[in-house]
Formats: C-alpha cells, sequence, structure tokens
C-alpha cells in the first residue's frame, strides 16, 4: 500500500484514522494520492471531545496536500462544517448502489399488497437505542390511533438491552423478526412497507443506509426534526415526514408521501454520476468515457 503506484482508496477513515494519516503522508512525498472516506463526519466536525478536537485539526492539516483527499459521504450542503476537515464529498453509495434486478423484485413484490390493508412502517437493521427502537415500540404501545391505521414491523436482530420494548411491542400487535435477515428478505421488506423508519437519536445521528435504500425506492422516511437524516431529505428532495419525538403520532396521523419509484430511480442515478465523477478526480483516474476528439 504505502509504496504502490496507484492510488490508494480508504473506505472508512474513522477505523483507521492513524494508519490513514500515516500511509497518505508518507505516499503524498512521493506524490502518489490517497484517498479516504468519512462514514461518520459529525462526531469530528462538532464534538468538543478532545480525540476529535485532534483529529479535526489533523485532517483541516491534510487539505494542504495535494495528492491526499479526505471526502464525505454527505454533502457539505447538509452541513457545512464538513468542509472544514474534507476537501469533498460525494454520496453515501447506499443512496445508489441498487441493481436493476433488486429494483425489479422489489417492485415486484410490491404489485402483491392488496388494496384496503393496513399501511406498514417497518424500522430496517439491528434494533437498538440508537437506531431509536425505543421511540418506534413505545409509539405503537401507546397510540391507539396508530395501530389502528398502522402495522408496525421490525425486521432485524433485536439487541438484549431493549428485549423489554419488544414484548410489549409484540404483546400490542406490533410484528418483531429477531434474527439477522437475507438481502433477499430485505428487500421483502422495503416492498411491503409504506415508509421507512429513520427516527435516531441525537447519539445516533449519522448518515443512513437504511435511509438511502429506502431513496432509491422512493419509499418517504420517517425521519427526526433537525436530524442529518431529515436535513439530507430537504437538500435532495427525498420524500420524508419529520416530526420531534413528541410529535411522532400527530405527525403520522396526517398524509404520508405516495412512494414514487421513478423518482427515487432518477435520484439514484444523479448520485451514482456525481459520486463516480468526484471520486475519480480524487483519485486521479479518467473518465470512462472521454469527450469525443474533434
Amino acid at each position: 500500500m504505502l509504496f504502490s503506484r496507484a492510488p490508494v482508496l480508504f473506505l472508512m477513515v474513522e477505523e483507521a484514522f492513524l494508519l490513514y494519516v500515516a500511509a497518505a503522508l508518507l505516499r503524498a512525498l512521493t506524490g502518489r494520492r490517497t484517498v479516504g472516506l468519512l462514514l461518520r463526519p459529525m462526531p469530528l466536525s462538532v464534538s468538543s471531545r478532545r480525540a476529535c478536537r485532534w483529529k479535526r485539526a489533523v485532517l483541516g492539516w491534510l487539505k494542504r496536500f495535494r495528492a491526499i483527499h479526505t471526502l464525505t459521504i454527505l454533502p457539505f450542503s447538509v452541513f457545512p462544517a464538513f468542509s472544514a476537515i474534507a476537501k469533498g464529498w460525494i454520496y453515501d453509495f447506499q443512496l445508489w448502489d441498487l441493481t436493476d434486478a433488486e429494483r425489479e423484485a422489489v417492485e415486484l413484490l410490491r404489485g402483491e399488497r392488496h388494496p384496503g390493508e393496513r399501511l406498514v412502517l417497518t424500522a430496517i437493521g439491528t434494533q437498538n437505542r440508537r437506531k431509536g427502537f425505543d421511540l418506534f415500540t413505545d409509539s405503537y404501545v401507546r397510540v391507539a390511533a396508530l395501530r389502528t391505521r398502522f402495522q408496525f414491523i421490525s425486521c432485524g436482530r433485536i439487541e438484549p438491552m431493549v428485549d423489554a420494548y419488544a414484548a410489549a411491542f409484540r404483546e400490542a400487535g406490533g410484528v418483531a423478526v429477531n434474527r439477522s435477515v437475507s438481502d433477499a428478505e430485505l428487500l421483502g421488506a422495503y416492498a411491503a412497507s409504506d415508509a421507512i423508519w429513520c427516527f435516531y437519536p441525537p447519539f445516533g445521528d449519522h448518515a443512513s443506509g437504511v435511509l438511502g435504500r429506502a431513496s432509491q425506492l422512493g419509499i418517504p422516511a420517517v425521519v427526526r426534526y433537525g436530524s442529518v437524516a431529515h436535513r439530507l431529505c430537504i437538500v435532495e428532495n427525498i420524500p420524508h415526514v419529520s416530526a420531534t419525538a413528541d410529535g411522532i403520532a400527530e405527525r403520522l396521523a396526517g398524509p404520508l408521501p405516495p412512494r414514487d419509484e421513478a423518482r427515487g430511480r432518477l435520484a439514484a442515478n444523479r448520485f451514482a454520476r456525481q459520486s463516480e465523477a468526484t471520486l475519480r478526480s480524487a483519485l486521479g483516474l479518467a473518465s470512462p468515457n472521454p469527450p469525443a476528439q474533434p
């Protein structure tokens, strides 16, 4: 890695920060490019913790080197402070990574829904407090009107610390699939859903692959007002419902934005083109479709 003439890409700087810095600096001495992706730039941008402060200073200093390109996976327009620690940005891969076959499978499964069924709100992935599972389940248990209008489903392993919430949720009629699920089952969960739960508390506030997949499929997301997810939805015109923790039931009593698969596909294509162009530029790679010579 240190001596390769080819550009090097670190997929998650946060997981190997010192290695990224050391490798990038050593490679920069010989003009060799190194690119690093920040998957959770929020803490590094705003936290007052000493570890975040010195990392923030180091990343700001690295911006001076032409051969080093640190990129976030969120646009600077979502949170302008990201520009202090990164040279540029791409869109989260999970905003643009679905294949045509996966989309077709979701649309086919979606066609099996019957009119008149309750709306489905699904929480996807490992369930814990960081994913807002306590609020998700408690809202369903406490508010009868939500149970009348919606079927709440959680799809993914439930961590033991929230088992009590899961038990009450099941007793109230909620559906909890407490295990790891396959890729095919995840596609089925998106197909069955009218909205996706992305209401994460402040300590879980970061880019979300769950939101990314919902966006690609044109499914509205339920997000916390003022969160990173909410900011992204506004900036990129992603269908969503935003609420405060106290206002979930009231907001879900109103109409949901409609599913719009065509809109999701167009947005994903745009995210892909821009992200691939940015990555190629940072890595020093030629465009796959160079302009024709006159």
